[in-house]
This record gives C-alpha cells, sequence and structure tokens, in this order.
C-alpha cells in the first residue's frame, strides 16, 4: 500500500515483472481494499467487508459469496433484477514504470507526480 500525495492510498501488486495499482477503496460499499485479502495462487483480491472478490489482473469483479448463499432465497421482482447485478471493478491509479521506479501520475497530465520504489510482493495466502 502507498498513500499518495492527495491523501488516498494505493494498492501496488507486482508479480513478476507485471505492476498493477487500484485504488484503495472498494467499488461496493467503500471498504478499505488496502486490508483486503491478496491470493497470489489464484491472483485476486478479496474485500474483507462483504468478501467481494477481484481479480488482481485487471480489477474486475469475479464473485460475491454472499449472493451465492442468498440465492435460494431470492426470486426476480420488481425490486430484484439479478440480471442486471452492479458491475463492480477496481479503479485503476494511473501509473508507468521506468526502469526499476513506479511513477504515479494523474489521469489528466502524463507527468510524474510521485514515485515509489518498493512494491509488494507476490505471497500466497
Amino acid at each position: 500500500m502507498k498513500i499518495l500525495s492527495n491523501g488516498k492510498k494505493a494498492i501496488v501488486l507486482k508479480t513478476g515483472h507485471d505492476i498493477r495499482v487500484y485504488s484503495e477503496v472498494c467499488p461496493h460499499l467503500g471498504a478499505d481494499m488496502s486490508e483486503a485479502t491478496y491470493c497470489a495462487k489464484a491472483g485476486t483480491l478479496q474485500c474483507r467487508w462483504h468478501g467481494y472478490v477481484f481479480s488482481a489482473k485487471d480489477g474486475t469483479h469475479l464473485d460475491n459469496p454472499n449472493e451465492r448463499m442468498m440465492q435460494e432465497l431470492r426470486e426476480p421482482s420488481a425490486h430484484y433484477r439479478p440480471d442486471r447485478a452492479p458491475r463492480y471493478r477496481l479503479p485503476v491509479v494511473p501509473h508507468t514504470v521506468r526502469g526499476d521506479r513506479l511513477y504515479f501520475t494523474r489521469a489528466e497530465a502524463p507527468q510524474a507526480t510521485e514515485t515509489i520504489i518498493a512494491v509488494a510482493r507476490d505471497e500466497a495466502v
């Protein structure tokens, strides 16, 4: 985890030579994803609040264990439409890699605004 100059946190994941950087806010209900469980074997991040699972490769939502559990109790209605489930995704933090340095950039400006050298290593969970 890295705290940026704007006070927000970023999650930095390094797998081999590949580096991914995501915002710390869970798109479901705003949990701190810097407290998420990272599983290198599955390549996932799991939110500790409600168990939502996201791909560490691209931030896409992969699973909601609560929805599976409730599936037997729920029936489609005017207020519950399983075909219209939200499409959650972890927000990507703009960045570039030059040599052995990772630069965080603003989405609207290509110049580097911050630098971090250390990145998270692969760890099996």
